[in-house]
């Protein structure tokens, strides 16, 4: 290696490290540094060969995630990461993937729970911009994403984007944050009994393992061990703690399985995608332990 390329390779790696540890500490992104993790968010307009083999409809508007990015900042939230679909098939820039936002003014001392605003989009015609609402926790570094039948999401198709409408898609969510933290709030009060527990964790496994039942899952996993708590913090009988156990273990693969007469360690789920979906369905799964009046 030549000296030129040594410095190149030493200013690339200084970067890597420098936005790694930004996105530890969940400090703001730059436009640059985004498109380093996800070049796909400044995706230009693809051809018109390209748009008729992948079979984008003329109504689709092509709209950068860039600047989709610039108008959630403008309403005050701040990138913190960005992920993409790896996919096997050369999709020249247009898959799916997601920016990560915080709103440091949701951010208050003691509080261990924050909002996050999840961006989700792609570049070939299939999906409209997707923005979800997360939790994030302190404690564990552990990141949920809430799923409701109302709210919790909201999408905005390509076509007739600009900045009102982005801007009336977030706000709609922002108002829907206190009632999410507030649900947050009656699930530290909510107490289960052992029973509640154990289908808790029983129904929480079987999102996992679908090809299962209520009735065999006890033998693919053991449900007493699922259950048990990993830090002092979830240690208890509240349905917030129990649902934090079980959304770590079950998303994180922290748990093992058994598979035929072996046993097996559960890997981690991969990709932000099913991530996404499996922490909305244990979000969605938990409410239901709540009264209904508590639930959003």
């Amino acid at each position: 290696m030549s000296e030129v390329q040594d410095t190149q390779f030493n200013t690339a790696q200084q970067l890597i490290n420098t936005v790694n540890q930004k996105i530890e500490n969940r400090d703001s992104l730059t436009m640059d540094e985004l498109k380093m993790i996800c070049p796909e968010i400044a995706t230009p307009e693809i051809n018109p060969e390209l748009r008729k083999h992948l079979g984008i409809s003329d109504k689709y508007v092509h709209v950068p995630t860039e600047q989709v990015i610039e108008d959630v900042i403008k309403l005050g939230w701040s990138p913190i990461n960005a992920y993409r679909v790896n996919s096997r098939k050369k999709r020249n820039g247009v898959g799916r993937h997601m920016i990560k936002f915080v709103n440091y003014d949701f951010m208050e001392e003691g509080k261990t729970e924050y909002p996050e605003l999840l961006l989700t989009n792609s570049h070939d015609g299939t999906t409209a911009f997707k923005l979800d609402v997360g939790i994030f926790r302190l404690v564990c570094s552990n990141g949920m994403v809430i799923k409701s039948q109302d709210f919790g999401s909201m999408k905005v198709r390509h076509y007739g984007y600009d900045f009102e409408t982005i801007k009336g898609a977030v706000n709609t969510l922002v108002e829907q944050i206190p009632d999410y933290l507030k649900q947050v709030e009656d699930m530290k009060e909510q107490e289960l009994e052992r029973e509640q527990m154990l289908e808790f964790a029983r129904e929480a496994a079987l999102l996992r393992f679908k090809t299962a039942n209520i009735q065999t899952i006890d033998k693919l996993v053991d449900v007493e061990d699922l259950l048990e708590s990993t830090r002092k913090e979830d240690e208890g009988n509240g349905l917030w703690e129990v649902f934090n156990r079980l959304q770590e273990k079950v998303v994180n693969g922290k748990f093992n399985y058994a598979l035929g007469k072996k046993e097996r360690k559960a890997r981690p789920v991969k990709g932000f995608k099913p991530q996404v979906k499996l922490n909305q369905d244990l979000w969605e799964l938990a409410s239901s332990y709540l009264p209904e009046t508590a639930a959003v």
